[in-house]
């Protein structure tokens, strides 16, 4: 039968039990949660193989960059919104609402008359694909103690990976066999059935007070800063080093309002809201600043490795995309065995700490090993690099939800889980910047250097395709400068989960809660926890 809602009796903090629901239940609610996931981590890639066939159609190649930066601005800025936003209005009711928005942006995109519909339609769905990021590990944490919530947060982990193989193989198949629409019509049936599962099975509080009590306690101060310091800042990590120059005044006052606005933000936030989006004194806790730092850096490391793998074998090794895409398949599944199997571990023992320093340092290796890869490399040794690097990724990443949650009182679980993701995007964001940028310019020097004069070279390095059309010593010679440039791709991942490794050392081991001692642990927690 369906499930009501729980009323919680206190307006401010929902209660700090945990609400498990019958097993028939619970796995409705999760195979909702997992469609929920599986969907916006796959928007955010599936457009990558449409690209092609959404210019053909449009004539507008100038603009197609935005059909990332729109999503990808949107669903960062508004990830920490969401957790207290949950808090002051239910975890049910955010979920829907985010899953609502994410379907509308979809409609959008997928009945899309022009370029800029479907740059509108892409910022929408971002805004709605943020909210479930982050409502879902929120929703888990509200549902299970903190042992077993780690092996189903490995789960959803695992999901979140295999999407990011499944997505451009998808929107290749659609665009070839169907329509490009398709990449975004497919999320209409699938969010809507994982919309009505939540509606009738999830069941947890639903805070008290009226609609407009609620609304008066949204920090809108701290939202509309937020959301500027984001979009100022990722606009020119966006646009460095394609649109505009690094050295560009567009590009150098963009950051410094971005970075201006992000002091103003934490100012207000620890000075101005009863209840901030961001709680700032919490990051005075030693698990809270080890786990966010170390997430921030790993994921910098973790998509500079996964957009410049396909580079590697496709220009090194020759390779189709499609089967460029599917050589990454073992850095993909070791994130996965990884993930699962920590979780298990956290369920059984209890202990998590050790996971994200030895998973970074598993990662520090397989990205120094990266820096071996030569055109003559066997097949064999890049799945052992790329296994080992997906070992360290699923390692470091499993228990930093748990590190951070078990730092601090219920009350702010949602908002340091919904910061979790935020942290993670933010990472990935200045990770591509950083190292597109490297990789750009260490290669387009490299050919200049190489070839003087030669402006077919120097289109090749934009246009691989080009590079068949060379004469063959100088597809060797500038087969050799590619590898010099993702050489230095390698030593930016390698110096990021160093960073990240460091960091990490930090995290401190707390009791992992259960059902049973969570209302004793509330009466004697520690000093720290706040």
């Amino acid at each position: 039968m369906p499930c009501k809602d729980v009323e919680s009796t206190d307006a401010e903090v929902p209660p700090p039990m945990f609400y498990k629901p019958p097993p028939r239940e619970f796995l409705l609610i999760m195979i909702a949660l997992s469609l929920c996931v599986f969907l916006a981590s796959l928007d955010q890639i599936i457009v990558t193989t449409s690209i092609p066939a959404i210019t053909r159609e449009y004539n507008s190649l100038g603009d197609i960059s935005w059909l990332g930066t729109a999503y990808m601005m949107t669903s960062t800025a508004f990830q920490p919104l969401y957790g207290k936003v949950s808090d002051i209005f239910g975890r049910k009711y955010t979920i829907i609402f985010a899953n609502f928005i994410f379907l509308i942006g979809s409609a959008i995109s997928g009945w899309a008359t022009s370029m800029t519909m479907l740059i509108v339609g892409r910022g929408v769905a971002g805004v709605g694909a943020g909210g479930l990021m982050a409502m879902v590990l929120i929703i888990l944490s509200d549902m299970l103690d903190m042992r077993e919530r780690g092996k189903y947060i490995g789960l959803i982990g695992a999901i979140f990976s295999l999407s990011s193989v499944i997505g451009p193989l998808l929107g290749g198949a659609f665009a070839d066999n169907a329509t490009w629409r398709w990449s975004f019509w497919i999320n209409l049936p699938i969010g809507g059935l994982s919309a009505l599962f939540i509606w009738i099975y999830l069941r947890l509080p639903t805070p008290a007070g009226s609609f407009k009590d609620k609304v008066k306690r949204i920090d809108f101060y701290g939202s509309i800063l937020l959301l500027i310091a984001v979009i100022l800042l990722l606009l020119p990590l966006s646009w460095g080093g394609s649109k505009y120059a690094w050295n560009s005044g567009t590009i150098i006052g963009l950051l410094c309002a971005g970075f201006a606005a992000t002091g103003t933000f934490i100012l207000v936030e620890w000075k101005l809201p009863r209840e901030p989006i961001v709680p700032i004194h919490l990051f005075k806790i030693r698990n809270v600043w080890s786990t966010y730092g170390s997430l921030f850096f790993s994921s910098m490391a973790f998509l500079g490795i996964l957009y410049y793998l396909p580079v590697y074998f496709q220009v090194i090794k020759g390779e189709s995309a499609t089967v460029g895409g599917l050589e990454t398949i073992p850095f993909v599944v070791g994130i996965v065995i990884t993930t699962i199997a920590t979780g298990l571990w956290i369920q059984k023992k209890g202990t998590f700490a050790t996971f994200p320093p030895l998973g970074n340092a598993f990662f520090v290796v397989g990205c120094g090993l990266c820096i071996l890869f030569e055109r003559d490399t066997p097949r064999v040794a890049s799945i052992f690099i790329l296994l080992l690097c997906g070992f360290g990724m699923g390692f470091a990443l499993q228990a930093s939800t748990l590190a951070v949650q078990v730092a601090v009182k219920p009350k702010y679980m949602a908002s340091v889980t919904a910061m979790v993701q935020f942290v993670r995007s933010l990472g990935n964001v200045f990770g591509i910047a950083i190292v597109g940028s490297v990789f750009n310019n260490k290669l387009e020097s490299a050919i200049r250097h190489e070839f003087p004069g030669n402006e077919q070279a120097l289109k090749a390095s934009q246009d691989y395709g080009m590079i068949a059309t060379l004469a063959p010593e100088d597809r060797e010679r500038i087969y050799d400068v590619f590898m010099g440039a993702l050489h230095y791709v390698f030593y930016c991942t390698v110096a990021f989960c160093g960073v990240a490794l460091i960091s990490s050392v930090f995290i401190q081991h707390k009791e992992l809660k259960t059902n049973e001692n969570q209302q004793k642990a509330e009466q004697e927690m520690p000093v720290e926890m706040v």
